[in-house]
């Protein structure tokens, strides 16, 4: 058994941790630059910049990469 990601770009998930509704994604990232983005100031700058609407209490970024199961 072996699992293949079919893409070596990450996918950085912003979910509003209430209800774990998708809000909206930063795709492209590589494993080197994805740290730029986990931070206080820069997560304060993208939910400004990119979320429209009233911003959720609580929330939830998570980096992720899918992988397939190759048999």
């Amino acid at each position: 058994m072996r699992y293949n990601k079919a893409t070596p770009r990450l996918t950085v998930k912003f979910v509003d941790s209430n209800t774990n509704d998708v809000l909206f994604e930063v795709k492209d990232r590589s494993w080197m630059n994805v740290g730029d983005i986990l931070t206080d100031a820069a997560i304060s700058s993208i939910m400004t910049t990119e979320f429209r609407g009233d911003p959720p209490e609580n929330l939830m970024v998570l980096v992720v990469a899918e992988f397939e199961l190759k048999t």
